[in-house]
């Protein structure tokens, strides 16, 4: 299992009925039972029974039905029941001299159940036992009766069943522990994915919004378009209309002054005529004022002097004065303190003199101080020999508002960061902006001699022209690949929608370059349904994969389970990097033997999953054959590669294939009992022969100190097998710095701090490295406490005194002398006077005092013998 797994949930408590099926454990206890004829039953810590007895003596039964045996019953139960790391607890009942047996169930470090069995008679049982019928009160013929009915075996058979029952122990806590934390996991992921997805929504619902905006903003354009075209037309008709009025100003004045003329010259002779005359200049006033008065803007005359001698209402109306105001006005009196307004209508006034038409935009001051912004015309007139200039001024607010919100429109889409199109129904592309330019690098004028077809290099233009027609009747927002003009591909989301502008139907296009989302949503496409180490497919993929394939079109359906041995004691003494090595070896391995649509996923940690569908079992043992050849020369640190196998196969529609990956798994953790314990011990060994082929030194060294040990072991009395624990213990003292950087074994000056504390976790390391066989076991004690000192100062505990186990104060001592009358890179070696001296001034401290005495006392002897 992944350390990582483990230490993500760091205070997290479980329950035996959160972690396992109660009904399959009550099989599993069952089916042991029956295998193994011993009584069997699991309990809460406190002795509360989880299941039901399986197997119970009937015996038994008759003595918890006294006080008195119950009592003894349940103390025996409690003290079978605890905790122990280094195997079951067997002891013989209190209540029939039974042997019985438990294991417990530790769970990250929580004692959560216990696995009891026995109620066993062995060769060592004393019949005089049943008398205990009498201390109980019961029956001495029942008792004597259900004592024949008990199960017999030898204490060896005995002990052998309780062995395996605490090993498999182990590995269902491990296995529970494993399968609930990567339960977590998926539904973690889960959440994440529910997040992605609803972050999803959320973008699709303001791309939504967006198009809304963009069809009001083109509704609005539509509008604004027909508004200033109607003002066009005005501007056009008012003009011509002033030029009319001019002309016939012009010539109704000539007229009039030849009728003068004629009038005093005849006046006296034809006064009826006069009379007429007037009638009907007067009518020709009112026509003239009405039509005057008529026009939409403010019509005007000004004289030589830039006085306003002549208006029409509408003026009026328009500035706030009255008539008599009017009469003092002059030209410039409407512009006061706006230089901006004077010199354009003084250069309009200009132009006037230069050409006899001119005009200006100015803003006119209205009698209550507003401004209102205006277009003047004018135009020369000669009256009575006097010049004049006459014109009209129409008020343009609407119209500079048009064009200011023009103007914005196209700052926003020359600004714009998404390429903007118009194209017509034909896809040739009309318009772009800037943006549009920058991302497919063709020019302003390429662009518009090309169509939508050619940045989408499409041969189905069949597809392209319905999503036209679906953006121009409905709008469209899809994604597609366009082409840069040096051929690159680009992921786009194209959101189009038809509109017209003036009478032309066309189509506006947004288009946003989405490639590195494109390949975002790619990536994590990938994470989610593949192992990032190995690259295979990952257990949310395979548990997909096992219902899709889960028909009879596919039977026979055989299913592999591999786990890699040793990864825990390579992680150990090789790092993780390491580690990680060995599983990406072993899934080419495993992937190189399978077909391209077999399915290989990392099940675990370090296990792997492989389905074949339409293969036999025996197909499938094929498969495994041609992995273990493909694995069998791979060597990971000088450690060859090795994996356990399990297999079974679905035969019939209606078996469950979950049984059969169960069966699987159950068949691969039968081999892995066999082969993983034979892997830890070579492994162990190519470790220290690793270590010493890096460091010859460190051979030397080891071999003394385990020399030393030896005797001091003899002079204290040891006996040839507890000297041969002392020789093995000196070679692997120092094992744990297999995992030490060979620079700071090696540096030939004072270590730095940082560098220190890194050697000072040798001992740590060698004790899981040994803890992980069973063959050293019992000497990863003595490594790891082989740096702690008598008075508590040592590394990596602290512990002190008698508490340091006898083999660690040994060789500390050893390995401190050796090192003392060695060479090293940093300085150089006592004599053995100088160690001796040292060695006694440290007794007490450093060192074990009787040891150290004994080793001085028998150096002594040795060196005047």
């Amino acid at each position: 299992m992944s350390r990582k797994l483990i230490d993500d949930n760091p205070k997290r408590t479980y329950s035996f009925e959160e972690l396992f099926d109660l009904e399959e454990m009550q099989t599993l206890q069952d089916l042991f039972s029956a295998a193994t004829g011993v009584a069997s039953m699991i309990t809460q810590p406190d002795g509360t029974p989880i299941t039901k007895p399986s197997g119970f003596c009937s015996l038994c039964t008759e003595i918890r039905k006294t006080e008195i045996g119950r009592k003894n019953c349940l103390i025996s139960d409690s003290i079978i029941g605890g905790p122990n790391k280094k195997g079951p607890n067997i002891q013989r009942c209190m209540s029939g001299g039974f042997l019985d047996g438990g294991a417990s169930i530790i769970v990250a470090g929580e004692h959560i159940a216990n696995w009891l069995v026995g109620q066993v008679l062995d060769e060592d049982y004393r019949r005089d036992e049943f008398q205990y019928a009498d201390l109980i009160g019961m029956d001495p013929e029942v008792y004597q009766r259900e004592l024949m009915k008990a199960k017999r075996m030898t204490r060896e058979q005995f002990e052998n069943i309780c062995n395996y029952l605490y090993f498999k122990v182990q590995q269902l806590a491990k296995n529970a522990l494993r399968n609930n934390l990567l339960k977590e996991k998926v539904d973690e992921k889960i959440l994440k994915e529910i997040e992605i997805i609803n972050l999803n929504k959320d973008l699709e619902q303001r791309i939504k919004v967006r198009t809304i905006q963009l069809e009001e903003t083109n509704a609005e354009l539509e509008e604004i378009n027909a508004i200033l075209e109607e003002e066009i037309v005005k501007r056009q008709k008012a003009e011509e209309e002033v030029k009319v009025l001019n002309e016939e100003l012009e010539s109704k004045v000539i007229e009039r002054t030849i009728q003068l003329q004629d009038l005093n010259s005849i006046l006296e002779e034809e006064i009826i005529e006069r009379i007429r005359a007037e009638n009907e200049l007067s009518k020709e006033r009112v026509f003239t004022d009405a039509l005057f008065n008529s026009a939409h803007g403010m019509i005007y005359l000004y004289d030589d002097n830039s006085k306003l001698v002549r208006w029409n209402k509408k003026h009026e109306e328009m500035t706030g004065y009255s008539a008599e105001e009017l009469a003092q006005m002059n030209l410039l009196d409407w512009y006061k303190g706006d230089e901006a307004s004077q010199k354009a209508v003084l250069e309009g006034i200009a132009m006037v003199d230069k050409t006899g038409y001119g005009n200006a935009e100015a803003d006119l001051q209205k009698k209550d101080g507003t401004k209102i912004p205006m277009l003047f015309t004018a135009s020369k007139v000669i009256i009575d020999d006097k010049p004049y200039f006459a014109g009209i001024g129409v008020d343009i607010t609407e119209l500079k508002k048009l064009h200011e919100r023009l103007h914005k429109y196209q700052v926003l889409a020359e600004n714009a960061k998404d390429a903007m199109l118009f194209s017509d129904q034909k896809g040739h592309i009309l318009e772009a902006n800037n943006a549009a330019v920058e991302i497919y690098g063709y020019t302003y004028d390429e662009l518009l001699s090309m169509t939508i077809f050619d940045l989408r290099k499409c041969s189905e233009t069949s597809v392209i022209a319905e999503q036209m027609n679906l953006a121009d009747t409905e709008g469209a927002l899809f994604d597609t690949v366009h082409y840069l003009k040096d051929g690159t591909p680009i992921n786009v989301e194209v959101s189009s929608q038809g509109t017209t502008l003036g009478e032309r139907r066309v189509l506006l296009s947004i288009i946003r370059d989405i490639t590195d989302r494109k390949m975002r949503e790619d990536e994590n496409r990938f994470l989610s349904y593949h192992d990032p180490l190995t690259e295979l497919y990952n257990r949310r993929f395979y548990e997909e994969e096992i219902k899709r394939l889960d028909s009879e079109q596919n039977i026979p359906i055989s299913i592999i389970i591999g786990d890699v041995n040793g990864l825990k004691i390579i992680n150990d003494a090789f790092g993780h990097d390491v580690g990680d090595q060995l599983l990406q070896e072993a899934a080419k391995a495993i992937q190189s033997a399978c077909r391209k649509d077999d399915i290989v996923a990392r099940w675990g940690g370090d296990e792997f999953l492989i389905l074949l569908p339409k293969t036999t079992s025996e197909e499938a043992e094929k498969v495994v054959t041609q992995i273990r050849e493909n694995y069998g020369s791979v060597l990971i640190n000088a450690i060859r590669m090795s994996i356990s196998f399990g297999w079974d196969t679905k035969r019939v529609p209606g078996e469950s294939i979950l049984k059969v990956l169960k069966s699987a798994e159950d068949i691969m953790y039968k081999h892995k009992v066999i082969e993983n314990e034979g892997m830890r011990g070579n492994a162990v060994k190519t470790i220290i022969n690793t270590l010493h082929e890096k460091n010859p030194r460190e051979e030397q060294h080891s071999k003394r100190v385990s020399q030393i040990c030896q005797d001091i072991g003899r002079a204290i009395g040891f006996s040839e097998i507890e000297i041969s624990r002392l020789r093995l213990v000196g070679l692997l003292h120092d094992i744990g710095k297999i995992a030490i950087a060979e620079d700071i074994l090696n540096k030939p000056g004072k270590l730095t701090d940082s560098e220190w504390e890194d050697l000072k976790k040798h001992p740590e390391i060698g004790y899981r490295i040994l803890n992980s066989s069973y063959e050293m076991v019992e000497l990863a004690d003595c490594i790891l406490a082989h740096h702690e000192r008598w008075d508590g100062k040592g590394y990596p505990k602290g512990i002190k005194g008698e508490a340091i186990p006898l083999i660690s104060r040994i060789i500390a001592l050893a390995d401190s002398y050796d090192a003392m009358i060695s060479e090293r890179p940093y300085r150089v070696s006592l004599t053995e006077e100088q160690a001796m001296e040292e060695i006694r001034r440290n007794s007490g401290t450093q060192f074990d005092p009787s040891i150290a005495g004994l080793f001085i006392q028998k150096l002594s002897e040795k060196r005047h013998s």
